[in-house]
């Protein structure tokens, strides 16, 4: 009479040991238990314990010791598939992440900066990655009064560039350069011509950017606050591009990073001169959370900010 055996019906992923997925795989490939023990590194009776353990999990013979080797069971042959596409995912889980290939990849880099940063760092950077990583793409997104360290955190944003004195606890940062501040005015204003003292700069109406997340209207409020004047802030905008149309056509003075004002030198009617107070130069830096530090995607266009920009 033909021996029959009765299929456990009972077998959930709860109670499974997982490594008997693994022996039963080199069993299926190896067709022989001291090959297959070998391949997932386990004694021959270590092994021979494990098939043990997997028949009566299985309430199957599972494999055959035939001529031809350890054949499997025709139940077996119905797990096999299965069984073996999750052994093949699991081990693919292992290379997720490790290697990013900018010339396949069509990621979307996420990036905060001000509009300062738009008219500095996009041109080069699109450049690179034209050649470089030609189906990536990149957003900028406005940055937001509060909320930027979660935005990071949660992998929205990849990274912030520029001045971000918040980004500090959970994040890495990388200087890239220092900057200064110079004022800019337009040519022929009454008060920038000759020599011009603290007190007479402090009483010149001002206008200020104040962009979220940054602390350029900081430095300079602090650096006024240093020399005991209070500066005449008339205006306030949210923006850096407003700048030169608002300078050459008003008797505003307003205080930018260097690099700002450089590109805005070509402006006709503008004339820039060096602060009459100490302001103290600025740090500009990449900022990224530290759950992607490690991250391939991430770590890859850091590189590429960094062989562009750090002096």
């Amino acid at each position: 009479m033909d021996r029959i055996h009765v299929v456990n019906k009972n077998v959930s992923l709860a109670t499974l040991d997982l490594n008997l997925i693994v022996v039963f795989d080199a069993i299926l490939k190896d067709r022989n238990v001291t090959v297959a023990a070998r391949r997932v590194g386990l004694s021959q009776p270590a092994m021979s314990s494990a098939l043990a353990r997997l028949r009566r999990t299985f309430g199957d013979p599972l494999f055959v010791r035939t001529g031809r080797g350890m054949l499997p069971t025709p139940y077996a042959q119905l797990l096999a598939p299965p069984i073996q596409r999750a052994c093949e995912l699991i081990a693919g889980s292992f290379d997720i992440g490790r290697d990013f290939d900018p010339l396949a990849s069509t990621r979307t880099f996420m990036f905060y900066m001000t509009d300062i940063g738009e008219g500095i760092f996009l041109p080069p950077l699109l450049r690179a990655l034209e050649e470089r990583a030609p189906r990536v793409k990149v957003k900028v997104l406005r940055i937001p009064e509060f909320g930027e360290q979660e935005a990071m955190a949660a992998g929205d944003v990849d990274l912030a560039i520029g001045l971000f004195p918040d980004l500090k606890a959970g994040f890495f940062q990388q200087r890239l350069y220092r900057d200064r501040f110079v004022c800019m005015v337009r040519s022929g204003h009454p008060r920038a011509q000759g020599s011009l003292g603290a007190r007479q700069f402090a009483e010149m109406r001002h206008a200020v950017v104040s962009s979220a997340g940054t602390g350029h209207e900081t430095a300079i409020v602090r650096a006024f606050g240093e020399q005991r004047h209070k500066p005449r802030v008339s205006l306030t905008i949210p923006h850096f591009m407003a700048v030169p149309i608002l300078v050459a056509e008003t008797d505003y003075v307003v205080t930018v990073p260097r690099r700002l004002a450089r590109m805005f030198a070509a402006f006709p009617g503008i004339s820039v001169f060096e602060p009459p107070i100490r302001i103290a130069s600025i740090e500009i830096k990449q900022h990224w959370h530290e759950r992607y530090h490690h991250d391939p995607a991430n770590k890859w266009i850091r590189g590429v900010i960094a062989e562009l920009f750090v002096e």
